[in-house]
């Protein structure tokens, strides 16, 4: 079944400045990101604090990586376009958004996890993360504040629900489709 929009399909939060946002197309056509942005939510804030618009266009099946501009070659080796400003840790919230609709969210916006959520390999601190093979679409409601992860846990963000660790690799993905 084909997506119905893009999503992040794997972030990368690794040390220092090694951080990227994987974003797939699985709709079947190809995407043109005029209009498609990434914002960055952090230490809990409601309000975003940094807005990255998207350039160029994502074939469909392909994937399109945006990158810190100071992360280590592996990760800039695979980056479709980058940027030099502050970037996310693993307490931030990632959204991502087509002009002024939510499609996908990373985290969650306007809640403050503390360093992290989840543990151990599955946490979104000094992690590589990638959606499920299950997963074919975005999850926007997790930018609402309220939204808790049916999982029963209370746990407003759940990694392991949808995203499993992976080590990082040279493929056109930054980490292998196994988890």
């Amino acid at each position: 079944m084909p997506s119905s929009d893009l999503f992040i399909s794997e972030v990368v939060e690794g040390s220092s400045n090694n951080k990227a946002i994987e974003i797939y197309n699985g709709t079947g056509s190809s995407i043109n990101l005029s209009g498609y942005s990434i914002q960055m939510f952090f230490n809990g804030s409601a309000a975003a604090g940094l807005t990255i618009n998207l350039t160029g266009t994502i074939a469909p099946g392909d994937v399109f990586v945006l990158a810190q501009s100071s992360a280590n070659a592996t990760i800039l080796a695979q980056a479709d376009q980058t940027s030099a400003v502050g970037w996310f840790n693993g307490d931030d919230a990632i959204v991502l958004r087509n002009g002024t609709t939510v499609i996908d969210v990373f985290g969650q916006v306007g809640f403050d996890p503390g360093t992290e959520w989840g543990s151990a390999l599955v946490s979104t601190q000094d992690n590589t993360l990638r959606r499920m093979s299950d997963v074919t679409d975005g999850d926007p409601m997790a930018a609402t504040p309220s939204f808790l992860h049916p999982n029963g846990s209370g746990s407003p963000m759940t990694p392991s629900m949808a995203w499993g660790h992976i080590r990082l690799a040279a493929d056109r993905h930054l980490c292998p489709s196994t988890v």
